[in-house]
């Protein structure tokens, strides 16, 4: 019984809580973007390998560029940034920066890094556990443990930052409530933006290297925990040589800054489009015409067999194939193994997956084994066993 009322309590208190801000939010007319830049302070990201800057120089760099851009030409839009200077503001104080901000909109820059130099791309990242629909509850547990290995969600220290410990109960309440709806929308802005990017750097120097890896869910502490639609872009791969070179150039901070710019000013036309009555976000509106322009044609004999090309079964293995990658399995262990445990020889970031009771060690990642061949022989002289597999998008073996 003390437990019943203990949850309507808290129950009451989650209306107390987020009915007044809904409120707020939807009186106020004033659009609030607040940036992050990544990591900061004592704890450089990704580090830079030969040129100068190191993850958090880059993510600072593009973040106040953005600010900028936004400030000029919406003196009536709000900005909110996580940090203007070198400094670390913790995961938790970020997400309650925006939260205290009552932002319309999350948006966090950061650099990417592999264990292999040939990795490269823009990838774009909106809140979502993958993987876990359809799994066993032993399965939903290893893929969450695999999170731990996340850069994104380890804290100055290098400790995980814990989802359930480290975040306060009124947050949690607030995200839960708010979560689904808010993802639409970040899926909405994540495609403005990260589409932005893509066409933006193919009128740069860079144009024929630039890899599109797409607009992905993952479980990152930021995305979770600020209440209001989120995306994490990562701008590129400061481990692959030529990347770290573009990234280091004044035509790179411009393009991106500029393109990430663009994506938010199409978010807020159709937030504001949204604030005057109607739902649906604009990138929805082309589909619902061409709906009815092909519904008077569909009466017609002639119309029908026409109708089944359209829905070609190919498509399918196509989004299959696109989720296979090349590892390197190193070592296998009936124990999970941290970061600094001698077993790993000194060899980080790394992935596992579980086969029965053992963990199998990957390191590296690619699209093709080809890839790969350079760094295997360099885990060979730690590893002479290492051998090249083929992984799902979550890490696991495909035989």
């Amino acid at each position: 019984m003390n437990r019943f009322i203990q949850y309507l309590f808290i129950l009451a208190a989650c209306f107390a809580l987020f009915m007044p801000c809904d409120a707020a939010a939807a009186d106020r007319s004033q659009f609030v973007v607040v940036l992050d830049a990544g990591h900061g302070g004592g704890d450089t990201g990704t580090s830079r390998r030969k040129l100068k800057k190191d993850e958090k120089v880059i993510a600072l760099d593009v973040v106040k560029r953005v600010g900028k851009l936004i400030e000029d030409k919406y003196p009536d839009v709000k900005v909110v940034y996580t940090r203007k200077k070198d400094t670390y503001p913790s995961l938790p104080q970020r997400t309650r920066i925006a939260k205290e901000a009552q932002g319309d909109l999350f948006v966090s820059i950061h650099v990417n890094a592999a264990p292999t130099s040939a990795a490269r791309g823009v990838e774009t990242y909106i809140f979502g556990v993958t993987g876990l629909k359809g799994k066993s509850a032993d399965e939903q547990k290893r893929i969450r443990e695999r999170m731990e290995n996340e850069i994104e969600n380890l804290d100055i220290s290098g400790r995980y930052v814990d989802f359930d410990r480290d975040m306060d109960l009124e947050t949690k309440i607030l995200c839960q409530a708010q979560r689904e709806k808010n993802n639409i929308h970040s899926e909405e802005v994540a495609k403005y933006v990260h589409n932005s990017i893509i066409s933006g750097l193919k009128r740069t120097s860079y144009k024929k290297s630039v890899i599109d890896r797409g607009v992905k869910e993952k479980n990152i502490f930021v995305l979770c925990y600020s209440p209001m639609p989120a995306i994490l872009v990562e701008l590129g791969y400061m481990s692959n040589p030529a990347e770290e070179r573009f990234l280091n150039t004044e035509e790179a901070m411009a393009a991106y800054s500029k393109a990430i710019f663009s994506g938010i000013e199409k978010y807020k036309a159709a937030w504001a489009k949204r604030k005057l009555g109607n739902n649906a976000p604009d990138n929805e509106t082309p589909v619902a015409e061409e709906k009815t322009e092909r519904q008077e044609p569909e009466a017609k004999p002639e119309a029908k067999p026409a109708a089944k090309p359209e829905a070609k079964p190919e498509a399918k293995p196509e989004a299959k194939t696109s989720d296979v990658f090349y590892r390197i399995q190193f070592l296998s262990s009936d124990r999970l193994l941290k970061k600094g445990n001698r077993d790993l020889k000194g060899l980080w970031p790394i992935s596992h997956y579980r086969d029965g009771k053992i963990y199998r060690y990957t390191y590296g990642e690619a699209k093709s084994s080809r890839e790969l061949n350079a760094e295997l022989k360099r885990i060979k002289k730690l590893f002479s066993d290492a051998f090249i597999i083929k992984t799902d998008a979550e890490g696991n073996r495909i035989r």
